[in-house]
């Protein structure tokens, strides 16, 4: 009888530890969402995936760079700080996507990390060389 007694205590105690361990609900991480290839990129040449990767290098390079520099005068800028992390995430697995490619078909392998900071670096460059025209006023 002892110790069925005792092992009621001990079930009780370690379901009450149990329960009361748990403060916080536990949050469950879904899956990444897929790479993003188009039905098309299956078929695509060598040069036509690295066509391919540096549009993307060129978008990923501008959308981190309008981020950084801030709103751009002349657009629609409202919406731009909400979609523009999103449309970064998306280009980038897009370019994650395209190396795989490149590597399952014996391309050669462009590595997106270096090719958007080669990019980004041009564009900032292309920003610091752009300087305003004078307006020449002609007589005549």
């Amino acid at each position: 009888m002892r110790a069925a007694r005792t092992t009621q205590i001990i079930c009780v105690g370690a379901v009450l530890a149990l329960t009361g361990c748990v403060t916080q609900p536990v949050y469950v991480v879904g899956p990444a969402p897929p790479y993003s290839l188009l039905p098309v990129d299956e078929s695509m040449s060598c040069s036509a995936i690295a066509g391919s990767f540096r549009f993307a290098v060129r978008r990923a390079a501008r959308l981190e760079y309008w981020l950084a520099a801030g709103p751009l005068a002349g657009y629609d800028s409202d919406r731009f700080p909400l979609d523009a992390p999103k449309q970064l995430e998306d280009e980038r697995r897009r370019l994650d996507a395209l190396t795989d490619l490149q590597r399952t078909k014996g391309c050669t392998v462009m590595e997106p990390g270096p090719a958007v900071v080669e990019e980004r670096e041009r564009l900032e460059e292309s920003a610091r060389n752009s300087r305003p025209q004078p307006i020449l006023n002609s007589k005549g």
